[in-house]
């Protein structure tokens, strides 16, 4: 039997997922409950997820008709959805003529996974490839080391993208299948994560920890939200983490409201509407910070590896 998993989209032509131009394959469910997140349609782990997008409405009321439990009402001629009572059939997608409704979400054998990223393969040339995103793909880690398997016996770069909140035995089905991780790391304390992500930090720091001493390439990637992670503190925390792993890149990504509509389109409330895009200078900003941590964080190390060698 074919190995079978939730994917919720497939994105090509992707530059922001690894090196060079590659094939993002978002893979459904995720643990985490970021305030930020971009993806939240991928949260749900399995069946598709009924995704609103009010400015392609035309008010036509074929949803209500056809919906079996009153998800859908037009009060004064506006679309209102009480999403509670949706139960994933998805008759008000089939029969939305304005494609203002959709089903997001789909289950792909890994053959259909990777038949997809071979239509892309010329763009790849040396850099490129395949990256497995979220969600968190590790959820399905034996479906992701599928896709993994057929990429790498094709000659396709791989890379996975992980919060890394799973078993330590997610990473070892993929470990030898992946040739670059790009292990996200969001806030120093548990207390935070609490209120921010949920997740637990010990499991996630025991993972990455594991995985560098195991000798993977990892790109350490920090989201940067203002009032949240932008204080000194958070850029000394990620150069110290790097600088006791061992990885030498970290990239930042500061925070954008480019997901903000989705929530609202599955259904979710936004806890941070309102909060602005980061600029370019205050993003400039936040690099030169976190340049200015790693080498004060490098200087200590030397300098406790002298005091080491000193010692009597």
């Amino acid at each position: 039997m074919a190995e079978t998993g939730n994917i919720f989209s497939i994105q090509r032509f992707s530059i922001h997922d690894g090196p060079g131009i590659r094939t993002s394959i978002f893979f459904q469910g995720c643990p985490l409950r970021c305030a930020w997140c971009h993806n939240p349609e991928s949260w749900q782990a399995a069946g598709p997820v009924l995704q609103f997008l009010k400015a392609e409405c035309i008010g036509c009321m074929a949803c209500g008709k056809v919906c079996p439990n009153g998800v859908h009402r037009f009060e004064n001629g506006v679309h209102v959805m009480d999403k509670s009572r949706c139960t994933g059939c998805m008759a008000c997608a089939d029969a939305c003529p304005a494609d203002a409704l959709r089903a997001l979400g789909r289950r792909m054998s890994a053959e259909q996974v990777l038949e997809e990223a071979l239509r892309d393969a010329p763009y790849y040339k040396e850099e490129g490839g395949v990256t497995l995103s979220g969600g968190e793909p590790l959820l399905q880690a034996k479906f992701a080391a599928k896709v993994l398997e057929g990429c790498k016996k094709a000659g396709i770069s791989t890379c996975v993208e992980t919060a890394g909140f799973v078993p330590w035995e997610a990473f070892e089905r993929v470990r030898e299948l992946t040739d670059l991780f790009l292990f996200d790391y969001k806030l120093d304390s548990q207390e935070q994560m609490d209120r921010c992500t949920g997740g637990n930090r010990e499991t996630i720091l025991d993972n990455l920890k594991k995985l560098a001493a195991s000798g993977a390439a990892i790109v350490l990637r920090c989201p940067i939200v203002p009032g949240i992670n932008d204080a000194d503190g958070h850029f000394s925390a990620i150069a110290a983490l790097a600088e006791e792993c061992g990885i030498s890149e970290v990239e930042l990504m500061p925070y954008h409201s480019w997901g903000e509509p989705k929530w609202e389109q599955v259904g979710r409330p936004y806890g941070l509407s309102g909060l602005k895009t980061v600029s370019e200078e205050e993003a400039a900003a936040y690099r030169a910070r976190l340049n200015r941590a790693m080498e004060l964080e490098q200087k200590r190390r030397k300098q406790r590896k002298t005091e080491e060698e000193w010692k009597p």
